[in-house]
């Protein structure tokens, strides 16, 4: 025993003097030598540090780079802020910008995993700006596919085409070497123009990703990018509405040796795909085996994220299938684990399936949420790209401080075809000033139409306060005198003569009502149609508001939202009261000079060549028609009746 003692207290000295002898750079070299397996972070934390004490800057960057990857694959944030402050204290001792670039690069990565996408998109426009400087088109191309991936992800698919196409410019004359990212951006394209309903151009970069696939050495990879794209170029055959094309390609990828073992994943993606053709074309217990099969096995792996797309497309195959109270179920589910995952689409999804399966008081809550969710998501993706927008173009501002040198070769050259330019500037001056005049033409006949519009809108507004002036008159006055008559004739027992009065003084009352006008300045017009859609909305009559979030009701003229509110309120009373409906839809849509409204009802209808319209529909057709609008009804016996207003913004 006491040999032992002795032996260990030998080795523990030892120890201690070899640590003490040991010089830092024979710690460095252990350090670099040992930065493997669950050491390698460590490591290569603690070489950063003596290399930047023994102030060895050749491998400072070099490490940096290495250290900074780890931490962004383990997701740590405190690594990678490490990283890009040696990188920039490296860049400010040795002037290297790409020290600097790939800082900026990790504080996109630290940025993308807070979920900070425009801090993180700007810090990638800022790196993508000193590659292009450095002329590293490799770095540039692979930025350019990270702030692509982030505008897809944003909803932003036009920026994302824009942002891919410049990446391709980059990466395709090197495609030999960087085979991977010229295949991301491939796909990344393809992902946007789908999301734009352009098929046929999204198909072709599917298809030139698959043609690159094969130069993928590493054998997982290359066959998990070949299933990923037989799922999206099945996809874009579906969009085209070949149902046969797309499930060949879909049963093709599953059918590939032991997908459902080897990538669960990719095997869950195809079959939800293939599953889902099956439910476009009408073969809906095909499409509920495929979708239950693709669940379970998102349970087994905890993919809650896809759960929650596979109970939400459960939920509307059982609707389909008039199963509804299966429906329900995987509805409430999917709106459940869509909330945990900030799955918004789905969440709206289960929302609108929730609002047709519930009734009364529940189905409101729904609408209402959905309304909510979908009206804050649309202002999330308007900001979010409003933002994008605002990066690259500070961006291009400070690009275009530094373009002296090629604003003073184009002056040379405007100097040297000065000569040839004398001969046409007589036919140029005299063409601009024929321009000119049609111009000033076309300008006075706008302004003119405008006045004319404006003059309009001010004789609608005067009509609107004669009648709250006679809805007041006839509230207080009319109705008042009435009523004093009234309880006159209930105290001389005259009975029946009152309650005939009392039938005049509602009626007088109602009408009060129906000729005042509706205030946009205390609840917004948006509100004021949830809250009258909410007011009618019942178990057996639906209503459906589409596109009321896609325009700017605070820059639309009151007297025209007055006359969309009261269109609405009118076609609703005549769906429920007449037309015997069970469901309307109100659309909203606009363009440059137009405002238009369609409201649509599956009632009993009628015969338009026969039937006219009541008062209310003729009073509204005046109130069109007086702001210069279109007014049109088309009505089908059995096949309800659709009313659409147009009306102009500007008189124009």
């Amino acid at each position: 025993m006491k040999k032992e003692n002795s032996l260990i207290l030998l080795f523990t000295v030892f120890a201690v003097f070899n640590a003490f002898t040991q010089t830092p750079k024979d710690s460095l070299n252990f350090y670099l030598d040992n930065a493997k397996g669950s050491n390698k972070v460590k490591y290569l934390k603690k070489a950063i540090t003596l290399l930047e004490d023994l102030k060895i800057d050749s491998l400072i960057q070099q490490t940096s780079i290495e250290y900074a990857k780890e931490s962004y694959f383990a997701k740590d944030t405190l690594g990678l802020t490490f990283s890009k402050n040696k990188l920039q204290n490296h860049f400010k001792r040795s002037k290297d910008s790409f020290s600097l670039a790939k800082a900026y690069h990790f504080a996109a990565l630290n940025h993308k995993i807070k979920n900070n996408l425009d801090s993180s998109f700007y810090y990638y426009q800022e790196s993508k700006k000193i590659f292009i400087g450095l002329k590293d088109s490799v770095e540039t191309g692979r930025r350019l596919l990270s702030m692509a991936i982030l505008q897809v992800k944003e909803l932003d698919y036009l920026g994302c085409e824009t942002t891919a196409v410049e990446g391709l410019k980059y990466i395709e004359p090197a495609q030999d070497k960087e085979y991977r990212t010229l295949i991301s951006l491939y796909q990344t394209l393809g992902n946007a123009l789908g999301h734009l309903n352009r098929p046929k151009e999204s198909r072709a970069y599917y298809l030139k990703a698959r043609e690159l696939a094969k130069f993928n050495t590493v054998t997982s990879r290359r066959e998990v990018n070949y299933l990923n794209l037989y799922n999206n170029i099945g996809a874009t055959y579906v969009d085209e509405g070949n149902f046969d094309k797309a499930i060949t390609l879909f049963k093709e990828g599953l059918r590939f040796d032991s997908i459902a073992i080897k990538y669960p994943r990719q095997y869950q993606n195809l079959l939800g795909s293939l599953s889902s053709a099956y439910f476009r074309q009408g073969k809906i217990d095909k499409a509920i085996s495929g979708y239950k099969t693709v669940l379970e096995g998102r349970k087994k792996s905890k993919y809650v994220y896809g759960e929650s797309v596979s109970h939400s497309l459960l939920a509307e195959a059982y609707m389909k299938n008039k199963q509804y109270n299966l429906a329900k179920k995987h509805a409430y589910i999917g709106l459940e684990l869509g909330k945990k995952t900030r799955n918004n689409e789905q969440v709206l999804d289960c929302l609108q399936f929730l609002t047709e399966l519930t009734f009364g008081e529940t189905a409101k809550k729904h609408f209402k949420e959905y309304v909510q969710l979908k009206d804050s998501l649309f202002t999330r993706e308007r900001t979010r790209k409003n933002q994008f927008a605002k990066v690259i173009y500070e961006t291009e501002k400070k690009e275009k401080e530094n373009t002296s040198l090629k604003l003073e070769n184009q002056r040379k050259e405007l100097l040297i075809k000065s000569e040839k330019q004398q001969k046409t500037i007589g036919f140029l001056i005299a063409g601009a000033g024929i321009l000119f005049i049609g111009f000033g033409a076309n300008i006075v006949a706008s302004r003119r139409k405008k006045i004319l519009f404006e003059a309009k809108l001010a004789q609608v507004e005067a009509r609107e306060k004669e009648r709250q002036q006679i809805a007041k008159s006839l509230h207080d006055e009319v109705a008042g005198d009435i009523r004093m008559l009234h309880l006159k004739l209930e105290k001389s027992n005259q009975l029946e003569e009152a309650k005939s009065l009392h039938i005049i003084k509602e009626n007088v009352r109602n009408l009060s009502h129906q000729l005042s006008s509706e205030s946009f300045n205390k609840v917004s017009f948006k509100d004021q149609i949830i809250n009258l859609v909410s007011d009618y909305f019942e178990p057996d009559f639906k209503i459906k508001v589409e596109n009321m979030n896609t325009i700017s009701w605070t820059e639309i003229n009151n007297s025209i939202k007055r006359t969309l509110f009261l269109a609405v309120r009118e076609s609703i009373q005549n769906a429920k009261k007449y037309a015997e409906a069970t469901k309307l839809i109100v659309r909203f849509s606009e363009n440059k000079k137009t405002i238009t409204l369609e409201i649509s009802d599956n009632g009993i209808g009628f015969d338009a060549e026969v039937k006219k319209t009541g008062i209310g529909l003729k009073n509204i057709r005046e109130r069109v028609e007086d702001l210069n609008g279109v007014f049109n009804i088309d009505s089908e016996l059995e096949k309800g009746t659709t009313i659409k207003i147009d009306v102009s913004k500007n008189g124009k």
